[in-house]
């Protein structure tokens, strides 16, 4: 399916944020539930992320701004519990490295087990697009890892009680209380792609089933009154074949091979680069869209990356459901 529409050219055109009308053509037309449901899981993300590849081609070559306009919004994004209800508690579930392409899954696993959707949106990931950083810039205000979460009494003087999921089959027994704020952060799906299967495509389809088994020990172990938030701190980038920028590029030596770097005081700041997303008051720099680093050691061959700045390591699901 071409990406260059006349539609999509409109948008492209015109003056004024294209952000809203980008994220809408990514939730509608390439990560659909239509999509979902009619292919094969690989089908589903080689085909899906090769639009979005095509995209930010287009993207890159005659609206970088658009960079500018992606950067902004995260940066303006607060905390994740300024979301929680007045009127009725929150449960906050956090899948770790998910992205809008996982969303019809969950819309699917919702209706199986019970739950109304009363909101469908967008959230987005810190920058840089790291787990760290998420918890640093959306949740405490410290660069921690979400596992010291429950432990931290920060949350627990807020009236927040974190459970931490470090596996698949992880279950934590969650007694109701309808005064409290609940986060449950799994670390599934972020911790397969540590795993050497991550070096190939059908990777995605073996680890679908598995989502059930999160999905089971999480959301449905939400007790009933609360309303429930489902969300990510970064998504991942897909690195298929063809699906990464074929133009010379120096920024990924910029940052040293990774999809972000922060700069000491003693470092210069990179030169303006339109593959790079160069933040001075942060001292950071993120790679632009489908620029692909070459990690050393483990993490060479591995198809799943993120920490940069694209569509699909920033743009995050934000889906409110209710128990029936």
């Amino acid at each position: 399916m071409p990406v260059l529409t006349p539609e999509m050219f409109t948008t492209l055109a015109r003056p004024g944020p294209r952000l809203p009308a980008l994220t809408s053509w990514l939730r509608a037309t390439v990560w659909s539930q239509t999509r979902f449901e009619s292919l094969d899981p690989e089908s589903y993300l080689s085909e899906g992320e090769k639009q979005v590849y095509q995209l930010e081609e287009l993207l890159s070559a005659a609206a970088d701004r658009f960079y500018d306009e992606l950067a902004g919004a995260a940066a303006q994004k607060s905390s994740i519990l300024d979301g929680a209800s007045l009127s009725q508690p929150t449960a906050f579930v956090i899948f770790d490295g998910t992205s809008l392409r996982e969303v019809p899954l969950f819309l699917r696993m919702a209706a199986q087990s019970g739950h109304s959707v009363i909101e469908q949106g967008v959230a987005y990931s810190a920058l840089p697009s790291n787990t760290v950083e998420f918890v640093e810039q959306r949740l405490l205000g410290k660069a921690i890892g979400p596992k010291e979460l429950p432990h931290r009494k920060e949350l627990k003087e807020k009236g927040v009680c974190t459970y931490y999921f470090d596996a698949p089959i992880r279950t934590h027994q969650i007694s109701p209380d309808e005064n409290r704020t609940l986060i449950l952060w799994s670390s599934f799906p972020d911790i397969t792609y540590q795993d050497s299967t991550a070096r190939f495509p059908h990777h995605f389809a073996g680890i679908l089933p598995l989502f059930e088994t999160v999905w089971k020990n999480t959301v449905m172990q939400v007790p009933r009154g609360y309303r429930i938030i489902v969300t990510s701190d970064h998504g991942y980038i897909f690195f298929g074949a063809g699906l990464s920028s074929n133009r010379r590029s120096d920024a990924a030596d910029v940052v040293d091979q990774d999809r972000s770097k922060r700069f000491a005081e003693n470092e210069p700041l990179p030169a303006s680069d339109r593959d790079l997303q160069i933040f001075p008051e942060r001292r950071l720099a993120m790679l632009r869209g489908r620029i692909k680093n070459r990690p050393k050691g483990p993490a060479a061959n591995r198809l799943y990356r993120h920490g940069g700045l694209s569509l699909m390591e920033m743009l995050l699901p934000w889906l409110v459901f209710e128990r029936k």
